[in-house]
Protein backbone atom coordinates (compact mmCIF):
# COMPACT_ATOMS: atom_id res chain seq x y z
CA UNK A 1 0.00 0.00 0.00
CA UNK A 2 1.19 3.02 -0.98
CA UNK A 3 0.87 6.41 1.65
CA UNK A 4 -0.13 9.72 0.10
CA UNK A 5 1.94 12.73 1.09
CA UNK A 6 0.04 15.82 2.27
CA UNK A 7 1.12 19.33 2.17
CA UNK A 8 -0.59 21.76 4.15
CA UNK A 9 -0.03 25.06 3.37
CA UNK A 10 -1.41 28.05 5.31
CA UNK A 11 -2.61 31.05 3.27
CA UNK A 12 -3.75 34.62 4.25
CA UNK A 13 -6.52 35.66 2.06
CA UNK A 14 -7.70 39.48 1.69
CA UNK A 15 -11.46 40.42 1.15
CA UNK A 16 -12.99 43.74 0.58
CA UNK A 17 -17.02 43.96 1.43
CA UNK A 18 -18.72 46.48 -1.55
CA UNK A 19 -21.84 46.93 0.68
CA UNK A 20 -19.80 48.22 4.11
CA UNK A 21 -16.44 49.20 2.26
CA UNK A 22 -14.72 47.08 4.86
CA UNK A 23 -11.43 45.46 4.58
CA UNK A 24 -10.73 42.16 6.40
CA UNK A 25 -7.82 38.94 5.86
CA UNK A 26 -8.75 35.42 7.56
CA UNK A 27 -6.62 32.02 6.88
CA UNK A 28 -7.16 29.05 5.17
CA UNK A 29 -5.50 26.05 4.71
CA UNK A 30 -4.75 24.50 1.69
CA UNK A 31 -4.38 20.51 1.91
CA UNK A 32 -2.55 19.35 -0.99
CA UNK A 33 -2.10 15.85 -2.11
CA UNK A 34 -1.40 13.80 -5.07
CA UNK A 35 -5.19 12.44 -6.11
CA UNK A 36 -4.10 9.16 -7.32
CA UNK A 37 -4.09 9.72 -11.12
CA UNK A 38 -0.77 12.10 -11.22
CA UNK A 39 -2.50 15.43 -10.34
CA UNK A 40 -3.13 17.12 -7.12
CA UNK A 41 -6.25 17.03 -4.77
CA UNK A 42 -6.63 20.48 -2.71
CA UNK A 43 -9.46 20.49 0.24
CA UNK A 44 -9.68 23.64 2.09
CA UNK A 45 -10.07 24.10 5.71
CA UNK A 46 -10.91 27.30 7.52
CA UNK A 47 -11.09 27.71 11.59
CA UNK A 48 -10.46 23.95 11.24
CA UNK A 49 -13.91 22.75 9.17
CA UNK A 50 -13.74 21.99 5.78
CA UNK A 51 -14.93 24.88 3.63
CA UNK A 52 -15.41 25.87 -0.07
CA UNK A 53 -12.09 27.79 -1.32
CA UNK A 54 -11.97 31.50 -0.05
CA UNK A 55 -13.12 32.29 -3.82
CA UNK A 56 -16.16 30.81 -3.73
CA UNK A 57 -19.14 32.76 -2.27
CA UNK A 58 -17.61 35.19 0.60
CA UNK A 59 -19.09 36.47 3.13
CA UNK A 60 -18.88 40.07 4.97
CA UNK A 61 -17.78 39.02 8.74
CA UNK A 62 -18.80 42.68 10.13
CA UNK A 63 -22.67 42.85 7.84
CA UNK A 64 -22.94 39.57 6.07
CA UNK A 65 -23.26 41.19 2.87
CA UNK A 66 -22.35 38.95 -0.21
CA UNK A 67 -21.25 41.67 -2.08
CA UNK A 68 -17.51 40.38 -1.32
CA UNK A 69 -13.76 41.13 -3.72
CA UNK A 70 -11.60 38.86 -3.20
CA UNK A 71 -8.23 40.86 -3.45
CA UNK A 72 -4.67 39.53 -4.71
CA UNK A 73 -1.83 40.05 -2.19
CA UNK A 74 -0.05 43.12 -2.07
CA UNK A 75 -3.61 45.50 -2.81
CA UNK A 76 -3.46 48.69 -1.15
CA UNK A 77 -6.91 48.35 0.32
CA UNK A 78 -8.89 52.07 0.39
CA UNK A 79 -9.28 52.77 4.38
CA UNK A 80 -12.72 52.93 5.45
CA UNK A 81 -14.73 56.67 5.60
Amino acid sequence: MRTREIHVIKERWYFYCLDCLRPYDDIYEARHADDGFGGDGVAWFHAGMASQPPWTEPKCPFCEGLRVKVLPRGTVVPKQR
